[in-house]
């Protein structure tokens, strides 16, 4: 079976979703839905949004290596010093780390994790390309299929694809891969932590 492959916009690429840290890229805050679908081996591809990048750049591509169990990211000692690991257990009650750096100014836990870590689903890959400030467009000129679909994509995300347009992102996917060695080749467009990924 064919691996999901699943497109959406940023509207902010501050370094909370994703997160890339020590050679790992994680999703664990932010797009709940696409947490919740993907599993291991399924694809992930993030652009810029219009609003905050003009050229719709493609930001990142992680494919999906592991996939802990729901909340377990929030338990294991391996993970506790990330950045996105903004959530700890308070009496059995997600309750945000005094010391997280992102979502300090809305409450987005029952987005982001759930009350009681019941929506704590995390996305973990070894194996992706994240481009950061330094993404660009030029994959507009070669996947017309795949310019349109970003152009024309507004909130969510979409993974149900055209067999044209899916073998198109399985391509510039592949292509990515091959040209760019080095998993991490930007920093975060934003400075700003305090920015939401969701809205």
């Amino acid at each position: 079976m064919n691996p999901k492959i699943f497109v959406y916009k940023m509207v902010t690429d501050n370094g909370g979703a994703p997160c890339v840290w020590r050679g790992l890229l994680s999703l664990a805050i932010c797009k709940p839905m696409i947490r919740k679908s993907a599993k291991e081996g399924d694809v992930i591809l993030g652009f810029g949004g219009k609003s905050r990048f003009p050229e719709e750049p493609l930001i990142y591509i992680a494919k999906v290596t592991t996939k802990p169990k729901v909340g377990e990211y929030y338990k294991q000692p391996e993970f506790e010093n990330r950045p996105d690991c903004i959530y700890e257990n308070r009496n059995g009650k997600a309750a945000r780390k005094e010391s997280a750096m992102y979502h300090n100014q809305t409450d987005e836990i029952y987005k982001d994790v759930g009350a009681d870590f019941g929506k704590a689903h995390v996305l973990l890959s070894k194996e992706f390309r994240y481009f950061g400030n330094l993404a660009s467009d030029k994959y507009k000129k070669h996947f017309s299929l795949v310019k349109n679909l970003v152009e024309n994509l507004k909130r969510g995300h979409r993974v149900n694809h055209s067999a044209e347009l899916y073998e198109q992102l399985k391509c510039l996917v592949a292509e990515t891969f091959q040209e760019y060695s080095q998993k991490q080749l930007g920093k975060p467009s934003d400075l700003d932590k305090c920015l939401v990924c969701n809205k």
